[in-house]
């Protein structure tokens, strides 16, 4: 299981502070680096080329290696590791990550029993977060804001990177079973358009109260949502209050809990100008309700999420009339008619060309 290798990284790792991190390229991967050097195959560690890591990649494959280094088959799905998977990685040059990955073979549900999460828990990988570089280490430091695993959440992790090209690998400390995992990314490239508009939205924004609301009016749920400039986007939301697992691993009803309060997804995004609104393309999504016919699926993977946009200064309103498809906006612009609205503050500046 993903989150269970991650948890046992190599320890000691000093926290974050959002922010501290500049990145001096740009989010297309251009490289301005000075001094930069790669070994005779071209591998470039990530600590010479700090910027490489910035921008969206997607899953190509997981492997795991044993104490020796020997490949191991991989598992059956929807176990961490098994073919199949996607995923969907996005760093950004301020600082802020975000990573999900849902493996092929998961149980279909809305409201799982103990026993459908304990089995899905492995199916849906989901993180985000803060990090930095490690220059001399060429590694990434992730503080891990938020997982679907509760365990991770508030730790410090390690992850050993490097890039030959466009291609992004991260090498995961071994764990107590021997295992090491070995996560490969390509880089997804930049649209070939981008307008006032997609500048204004991409980027990584945190859930903040309604306008009026107060912090607890409901409960905020953490999380983030991120928008990039290759047509990607992505979503993590962490209720509140979770509990950790009372042992090693979770118990059936400690595995319903955390994946009832953990919500993500992924996919390609776009956008309508004219309309005022995004359409979230959900590939991916912690809520799989694939077995029913599409027009009874009201979310999760496979559908499409409508969003009506106002933009003002650093913050984004999300609004919706439905949780699925595309309909037309109230006609009279009355609140009352809205399905419910969701807010977001911007981390970073405004992406410039």
């Amino acid at each position: 299981m993903f989150t269970s290798h991650l948890i046992r990284l190599v320890a000691g790792v000093t926290g974050l502070t959002v922010g501290l991190f500049v990145v001096t390229g740009c989010s297309n991967g251009q490289e301005t680096a000075q001094g930069s050097s790669s070994d005779a195959s071209g591998v470039v560690p990530v600590g010479a080329r700090v910027e490489g890591v910035v921008g969206a990649w997607e899953l190509v494959s997981v492997e795991q290696r044993d104490a020796t280094g020997d490949l191991l088959p991989p598992p059956e799905a929807p176990a961490f590791g098994a073919a199949g998977a996607m995923g969907l990685l996005v760093c950004d040059a301020t600082g802020h990550l975000g990573l999900a990955i849902m493996q092929e073979g998961r149980p279909s549900y809305e409201d799982p029993t103990p026993e459908e999460a304990l089995v899905d828990l492995e199916g849906y990988t989901g993180i985000f977060g803060t990090y930095t570089v490690n220059e001399t280490e060429g590694a990434l430091n992730v503080h891990v804001q938020g997982s679907r695993d509760p365990r991770l959440t508030g730790t410090e992790q390690v992850w050993l990177a490097t890039r030959e090209g466009d291609r992004l690998t991260l090498e995961l400390s071994v764990n107590e079973s021997g295992t090491r995992p070995t996560l490969e990314w390509d880089r997804v490239p930049e649209m070939a358009e981008l307008t006032p508009i997609h500048q204004r939205v991409i980027g990584f924004w945190e859930h903040v109260p309604n306008d009026g609301a107060g912090a607890d009016e409901p409960p905020l749920r953490a999380g983030f949502i991120i928008y990039t400039a290759a047509g990607r986007m992505m979503v993590h939301l962490m209720s509140p209050t979770r509990d950790t697992y009372s042992s090693d691993g979770p118990t059936p009803d400690e595995a319903q809990s955390a994946v009832s309060t953990y919500t993500s997804y992924f996919g390609p995004y776009s956008l309508d100008e004219a309309g005022r609104y995004l359409v979230h393309h959900r590939v991916a999504h912690t809520l799989n309700l694939a077995d029913r016919p599409p027009a009874e699926r009201r979310t999760g993977v496979g559908t499409d999420a409508q969003r009506f946009y106002e933009l003002v200064d650093d913050t984004m309103v999300l609004r919706f009339l439905s949780t699925a498809g595309v309909v037309a906006a109230p006609a009279s612009g009355d609140a009352t008619e809205w399905g419910g609205m969701i807010t977001w503050r911007r981390l970073g500046p405004v992406r410039e060309n």
